[in-house]
């Protein structure tokens, strides 16, 4: 089984990292983790020619050498902070990107039955403030096919870890019920 991990934290020791590295060490080799802050990535231009040409996407950057590994991964997690009430915009960067894996007649590119986890960190300790942004990433990755678990973590402010690390057991259960 592959897991590939994307943090989408612009912060290089905040929760997301923390996340996304305890679950590297729990899944080792079988394992790779992504930091989008760390990439070169330019946003969508809107150009089509994706679906006109029926490919991947034409802008040449970092984002490029990631597809293949979107989709030979058996699992993939996204970890993003919440910010204002939404994902990171290294996530939505990324996600906007994700048009060019469908055809042209609209099919996803993704194998059937593949597994998204999607984890949102925040600082505000009431896990509603996260929904808006959980229930857009499950109706906009199950639009690829892929089959997602979103997890919202209340009380991780910025750098520090504490809160985060309370919850890193329930997170690591989650994602192996989930996973199995």
């Amino acid at each position: 089984m592959s897991i590939l991990i994307i943090n989408a934290s612009p912060r290089k020791s905040g929760n997301s990292t923390f996340i996304a590295e305890s679950l590297k060490e729990k899944y080792g080799d079988s394992c790779q983790v992504v930091n989008l802050a760390e990439l070169n990535m330019k946003p969508c231009t809107s150009c089509r020619s994706c679906k006109i040409n029926n490919s991947f996407c034409v802008i040449k950057d970092d984002i490029s050498e990631l597809y293949s590994k979107l989709l030979s991964a058996d699992k993939i997690i996204l970890i993003s902070p919440n910010i204002m009430g939404f994902i990171s915009s290294h996530a939505k960067i990324l996600t906007d990107r994700f048009y060019c894996l469908k055809t042209s007649e609209r099919k996803t590119k993704f194998e059937e039955g593949k597994k998204m986890f999607f984890i949102l960190t925040q600082k505000s300790a009431d896990r509603s403030h996260g929904n808006m942004a959980a229930n857009w990433a499950k109706g906009f990755f199950e639009q690829y096919g892929l089959k997602t678990f979103t997890f919202v973590i209340p009380n991780c402010g910025y750098d520090n870890t504490d809160g985060v690390k309370i919850k890193l057991d329930e997170i690591k259960m989650n994602v192996s019920m989930f996973f199995n």
